[in-house]
């Protein structure tokens, strides 16, 4: 029975839920599709698809992809079916209101007469902050792509080439070798862009002795993986060393503080004294880290206003950063799985100062 199986298993007999996003519909059945709903009470989980993905989903469920408590139905079977489950007592109907707009709930009240829509809140996504073995394999899967294309990339670079070339090599290097799709949308910048932590490649030649910056994943299996390395084009000078080191110790020392237990406030603090004590915090400008899975963002978090305790089985980045306007910026990230005495980095990818020449 999968951690979904079981939550819609408990619900009580006059509740159902009620689920239209593709994100939950995934973590809820293992099948993607961008379009459809899962309608769950106790008695059941039944996932309602068009035309378009019904028999892949039909495929998928013979072959085990979709675990055997969920039915599948067509689309057009929907609305009677999730009448009559109302009619027969399931009228307390929670609805993803993180993920439903105004429109969409009033016309799901006007749909179901007589039915009591309330809001699921964060139900399902505290179900997501605890991984699975499968799902923790499935990141690792992804995470292993991911390092053989930081490896190719290497060899990659040299002067005359753009971000852009850069960042469209990652990703394709990714496809070509397992991934789905890439996790999120691929950073790399040179030279002073690397004090932008989001910035977007361009068409512009990587800078000479100076810093490059790549952060990007792959999607294995619907679950992502998320690294960023900061390497050299060339010889580094003093004081980007320093940044540099600096990034580097407040990373180790936050890896090996995390543990089950502690909040996300207290691991941030790790990392973030670090950078205080080196004279460079006001240039740490963005939480220590956060949850990866199915979605490149999830929750729990490492921040500064992070009060929630982080529990074994979550995955978690750690990713400190300083960030000099005018000058470069350096971020060295890891994903982490949370143990009870620690952690267990699934980055396994050499962080000294890379220079390439």
């Amino acid at each position: 029975m999968t951690k979904f199986e079981k939550y819609a298993s408990e619900l009580t007999n006059g509740e159902a839920v009620y689920i239209t996003s593709p994100v939950t519909r995934r973590y809820a059945t293992d099948f993607e599709s961008s379009d459809g709903i899962v309608f769950a009470t106790n008695k059941g989980i039944t996932l309602f698809l068009d035309m378009r993905y019904f028999e892949m989903a039909k495929v998928a469920k013979k072959r085990g992809a979709i675990p055997g408590g969920i039915d599948v139905r067509e689309i057009g079977e929907s609305a009677e079916f999730i009448k009559k489950a109302i009619a027969d007592g399931a009228k307390k109907v929670k609805f993803e209101d993180r993920r439903t707009t105004c429109a969409g709930l009033e016309a799901l009240k006007k749909r179901y007469e007589g039915a009591e829509f309330a809001p699921l809140g964060d139900e399902i996504e505290k179900l997501r902050w605890i991984k699975t073995p499968k799902e923790l394999q499935r990141i690792k899967n992804a995470q292993a792509v991911t390092t053989a294309a930081f490896a190719h990339i290497l060899d990659f670079i040299r002067p005359g080439l753009t971000e852009a070339d850069v960042a469209l090599e990652l990703e394709f290097y990714m496809r070509k070798n397992g991934a789905e799709c890439a996790a999120f949308e691929t950073i790399c910048v040179s030279g002073k862009k690397t004090s932008m932590p989001h910035g977007r490649p361009e068409n512009v030649k990587l800078t000479p002795n100076s810093f490059i910056t790549m952060d990007f994943g792959a999607k294995f299996e619907g679950y992502c993986s998320d690294m960023t390395r900061t390497v050299c084009l060339g010889q580094a000078d003093e004081r980007q060393r320093l940044v540099y080191e600096t990034v580097l110790k407040a990373q180790e020392t936050a890896v090996a503080f995390v543990k089950a237990g502690l909040t996300g406030k207290e691991i941030d603090a790790s990392a973030r004294d670090v950078i205080d004590k080196a004279g460079f915090g006001k240039y740490f400008t963005h939480s220590l880290g956060h949850s990866v899975g199915i979605e490149i963002h999830e929750s729990p978090n490492f921040s500064p206003k992070a009060e929630d305790i982080i529990p074994e089985g979550a995955v978690v980045t750690v990713e400190p950063g300083i960030y000099i306007e005018g000058e470069f910026g350096v971020r060295i990230e890891d994903m982490v799985s949370v143990t009870k005495t620690g952690c267990e980095d699934l980055t396994p990818v050499d962080k000294k100062l890379l220079e390439i020449f």
